[in-house]
């Protein structure tokens, strides 16, 4: 199962044979070469997106080149001996997230369709996960003994908090944090206080089911460009890129003007407010989405992160 992977590269250049990504050099040669280009006896399944793939351009402006042939078109994920399925004009993160990407995928693997696209809610739901670091601004995957994990049920208008912390605890060597018990209807705000790194106040919609892959890390550290700003509030959308006019995209009541028209390449769009403006409510839309964020102070080394679900 393939999903948006830059099978035959994402250029085809002379330069940088050694490269992972170079459909010229001996790494995707070596997998690609021959009347096949799959492993004989194992059904394969490619996903990709009709034009909308920020890796399956022709031109090389994604990969710092603007103006320059990549000798890759969107039909790049595609394999010779798989069966190669487009999904639309979905972004490379769609691919293997969204609802038509599973039902593809579900149908590869159980030879039917299957009964619904949409989650059934379970009640309790219990989330846990791990902590990462970023240590010297570098993201890893390493696990963050020491950090403090709340959780808060929130109010869907207003973001604010329904009451003390559901959840609290510390994670150990591990980088574990939880489990915390909630309601598959509430809209929770999960604080990350991690040493060293940037407090992190996420707010997300409801978890309609259990998940003890809930992996927390901290946001980035306030910089330069936020010199001044009384709150800094980050829209995040892991599960996929913010395409313009493609998708309605809002917040604090404005599209983002830090989100590129065109084939969706940005997943973060920033806020930055006045201090006058600090600890009000501020909505976060992507399309069907709404999550009500709240600005807290940057002084205090503070970030809100409304993260996108869907």
């Amino acid at each position: 199962m393939l999903c948006g992977v830059p099978n035959h590269g994402v250029y085809q250049w002379d330069d940088g044979l050694g490269g992972e990504f170079n459909g010229r050099g001996p790494f995707l040669r070596g997998l690609n070469e021959g009347e096949s280009e799959v492993t004989p006896g194992t059904a394969f399944l490619t996903l990709r997106s009709d034009g909308n793939d920020k890796f399956a351009q022709a031109d090389g402006r994604f990969v710092g080149k603007p103006g320059t042939p990549t000798g890759v078109t969107s039909d790049g994920p595609a394999l010779k001996g798989a069966t190669n399925l487009v999904l639309g004009t979905i972004d490379h993160r769609e691919t293997a997230y969204h609802p038509r990407a599973f039902r593809e995928i579900y149908k590869f693997i159980a030879g039917r369709e299957p009964q619904r696209l949409d989650i059934v809610p379970e009640a309790p739901v219990k989330l846990s996960g791990l902590v990462t670091g970023t240590p010297g601004g570098v993201q890893t995957n390493r696990p963050v003994s020491g950090a403090t994990v709340d959780v808060y049920r929130v109010s869907p208008d207003t973001g604010e908090r329904s009451g003390g912390p559901l959840h609290s605890s510390q994670t150990g060597a591990d980088g574990r944090w939880g489990p915390a018990q909630v309601d598959p209807s509430w809209y929770l705000e999960i604080v990350l206080t991690s040493p060293g790194s940037t407090t992190t106040h996420f707010y997300r919609s409801p978890f309609p089911r259990s998940s003890d892959i809930v992996h927390l890390r901290a946001a980035r550290a306030l910089g330069a460009a936020d010199a001044g700003a009384g709150a800094v509030v980050l829209m995040s959308r892991p599960r996929g890129y913010f395409g313009l006019p493609r998708d309605v995209i809002l917040l604090d009541g404005k599209e983002p003007a830090d989100v590129k028209p065109g084939v969706p390449t940005d997943a973060v769009t920033t806020l930055r407010l006045p201090d006058t403006e600090g600890g009000r409510p501020v909505v976060a839309l992507f399309n069907s989405e709404r999550i009500v964020a709240r600005a807290w102070p940057a002084s205090e080394n503070r970030i809100a992160v409304a993260e996108l679900t869907y």
